[in-house]
């Protein structure tokens, strides 16, 4: 019994490590998306500011979608 409890929290702690680098990297993106917007709107090209606008939300999804499942893998414990 003990066996498997253990197996599962370093399973979870995998998912979780997981999650973390898949949000590191999305974080990036977004910096990177930040600063591409910025530079066009200080240029006086204001075309990528709602394409810009719609993949943060995305992202935004993604991230809360992410800590939902993180919440719901800590309540299985």
């Amino acid at each position: 019994m003990k066996r498997t409890n253990l197996l599962r929290q370093r399973q979870q702690s995998t998912v979780f490590v997981a999650l973390l680098l898949f949000n590191m990297l999305l974080i990036l993106i977004q910096l990177w998306l930040f600063v591409s917007v910025l530079e066009n709107l200080i240029a006086g090209d204001s075309q990528m500011a709602v394409p810009g606008a719609i993949t943060s939300l995305v992202i935004l999804g993604v991230n809360i979608w992410m800590l939902r499942g993180i919440l719901n893998i800590d309540k299985g414990s």
